[in-house]
């Protein structure tokens, strides 16, 4: 009979499995955790050693019966780390040949009997590791409990943090409850001894996620945001991993292990609501077996045995939600109307502070478009946004502000609005399905070459918006656009798609609310990076402003005063001297100039004041 031994090293537990070739489990052993780099490559060997020799004398085999042993080891990336272990392994298990790699491996095998897909494991460490169909690899995270987001450290970290902060402003907090009575400790300030002891490991530290864990599945909202943060991170780790695979249009598996994984319904749930906002085809499974189980799988594939387990559904069977991410509910509030209203406005608040960090991926690209249209807004262009309904007067908004914060023209930066200007105050039935709406108003508006024309829809799909871009790019105008879905087809359609993922709303399909506030973020930073770029900014001060009150007169005064280095007084004067013009103001205060000679080189450089002063 022919043996196989399977290995899962963590920080905090090393779980050991001896199976035939058929996968019957014949013996497990636990010890204690096997990463170097949490508990020190000492202790790492004597689990090692002292697990496979308790495993195998309780199942009387002896370790010449042994065929290989597979090993899937927390922090084994390196070359060295790899080599290091692999003299480790021959001198502990002669003979034996062992195949060893990063323990996010033979989680993969233990889902689905091969090395394809991502696995995300959160425990006292966290990674993300994918193998596509052609054996590459990526992988993001793993880096340790300094560096890693998303792991228990990291949840635990995040709690002591909510704890001390809780502390500070005089306020209990279920968390001080459930920690300092775990760890036998009467008051806050005993924590600060008890967290910098010498003795105090990396494990100890984590193991307090489980308290963590247990206030959210409760409903405790404290604890439920900490998890929230850790699934968005965990779900970004995965998507980063996804996109360096290409898997395109590809379904592929997500398996989830690790303890906090195991342990954690809102973690499960915030994870796949996070993660098939970003990547639709992803699905998210469970192991069939335990990981232990799967390293010795990994280790018999390696010796060419085929595994004797069913298959989980092919990449290109999994169906597609059908609703749009937007359109989906969230399980942050389920149940809203029997919960109390701070709860709601809580949940509210968790996802809202998502949005800020979902903009970060979208920067370069959202620069680019910026570039382009500010290039062309130079040359006589106009900035054009379409949209309807909330997406449509948000533009309408932005648009409006152009005018007295850079004192464009009106026809300098339009909103188009489907149903017209009446839709800004009173919905008009019916008016954003119609497609040729959109493109007969792109061409009433005689758009050209020098044109940008920016589509704004959270779905994506909006017809009016649809065929507005299709106009613009068939009068080979720039065109992009903002929406909050991926895949969506104005995306496809535009040259500049700017996918800002919000995904489920608190209130089911109110993209008013998230997708809203993202859309807003993105106008606020294509307009004012427009009009950096058109020399409509000095420095980070508004000098085209409208000065048209008594508040932005003062303002004005305070702009030159900034920019010329004066007191209030003489920029008062000079503002004066220069009909209220703040660019001229400056221009003469700073080179020492006429009023009209100041007009005069600001006219030849198309009154870029920072071109003129540098």
């Amino acid at each position: 009979m022919a043996y196989f031994i399977g290995i899962d090293g963590g920080g905090t537990s090393t779980k050991f499995a001896l199976v035939d070739a058929d996968l019957n489990l014949i013996g497990r052993a636990e010890r204690s955790g096997a990463n170097p780099n949490v508990v020190g490559l000492e202790a790492a060997r004597s689990a090692l050693a002292d697990g496979v020799r308790a495993m195998l004398d309780a199942a009387n085999v002896p370790l010449s019966a042994v065929r290989g042993i597979g090993a899937g080891l927390a922090g084994l990336d390196r070359p060295a780390d790899h080599a290091r272990f692999s003299a480790l392994f021959a001198e502990l298990f002669p003979g034996v040949p062992a195949v060893l790699d990063n323990d996010a491996i033979p989680v993969l095998y233990a889902a689905s009997g091969r090395a394809f897909g991502i696995v995300t494991i959160s425990g006292t460490g966290m990674i993300a590791l994918g193998v596509n169909e052609h054996g590459e690899r990526a992988r993001c995270g793993g880096w340790g409990h300094y560096a890693d987001r998303g792991s228990g450290y990291f949840v635990a970290r995040e709690a002591l943090h909510a704890l001390f902060s809780a502390y500070d402003r005089g306020e209990e907090s279920a968390l001080s409850t459930a920690i300092l009575a775990k760890l036998g400790l009467s008051a806050v300030s005993e924590l600060i001894e008890w967290l910098y002891a010498p003795e105090r490991r990396i494990n100890d530290v984590a193991a307090l996620a489980a308290d963590v864990v247990r206030l959210a599945e409760s409903g405790d909202l404290c604890a439920t945001r900490i998890l929230c943060d850790a699934a968005q991170a965990l779900a970004d780790a995965v998507a980063t991993v996804a996109t360096r695979l290409n898997f395109g249009d590809q379904a592929f598996p997500v398996v989830l292990a690790g303890s906090l994984f195991t342990h954690s319904k809102v973690l499960r749930d915030f994870f796949a609501h996070a993660l098939q906002s970003q990547h639709p085809r992803a699905y998210t499974v469970q192991p069939l077996r335990s990981a232990e189980i799967g390293a010795a799988m990994m280790c018999m594939a390696a010796q060419g045995i085929a595994l004797p387990i069913s298959q989980p559904p092919q990449p290109s069977q999994v169906r597609i939600p059908a609703r749009r991410a937007t359109e989906r509910r969230h399980p942050l509030t389920y149940g809203a109307h029997r919960r109390p209203t701070l709860d709601f406005l809580t949940a509210m608040n968790i996802e809202d502070s998502r949005v800020a960090h979902l903009m970060r991926p979208v920067l370069p690209a959202l620069a680019a478009l910026i570039d382009e249209a500010a290039a062309r807004f130079r040359q006589g262009g106009r900035l054009i946004y379409v949209g309807a309904g909330t997406s449509g007067r948000l533009a309408v908004i932005d648009a409006a502000e152009c005018v007295p914060t850079f004192s464009t023209q009106p026809e300098q930066v339009v909103a188009v609005l489907a149903g017209g200007m009446a839709a800004l105050t009173l919905a008009v039935e019916g008016a954003e399905d119609d497609r040729t709406a959109g493109g007969t108003a792109i061409i009433a508006l005689d758009v050209g070459v020098l044109d940008s024309v920016i589509g704004v829809a959270a779905s994506g799909s909006t017809p009016f918006v649809i065929g507005a871009l299709e106009a613009a790019n068939a009068l080979n105008a720039l065109t992009g656009c903002i929406v909050n879905v991926v895949e969506a087809p104005l995306a496809a359609l535009a040259m500049h798609p700017i996918c800002i993922p919000t995904g489920a709303e608190v209130l089911m399909g109110s993209t008013r609310l998230k997708a809203g506030t993202a859309q807003k973020l993105a106008l606020n930073m294509l307009s004012t990076g427009v009009m950096l770029r058109a020399g409509r900014i000095y420095d980070n001060l508004m000098t085209d402003m409208r000065a048209a009150n008594v508040k932005l007169r003062e303002r004005a005064a305070v702009i030159v005063a900034e920019a010329a280095e004066l007191d209030l007084a003489q920029a008062r004067d000079i503002l004066d001297a220069c009909d209220g013009e703040m660019k001229t103001a400056i221009a003469v205060a700073r080179l020492g100039i006429l009023p009209q000679d100041a007009r005069a080189r600001l006219a030849a450089m198309n009154g870029d004041l920072g071109a003129l002063l540098g």
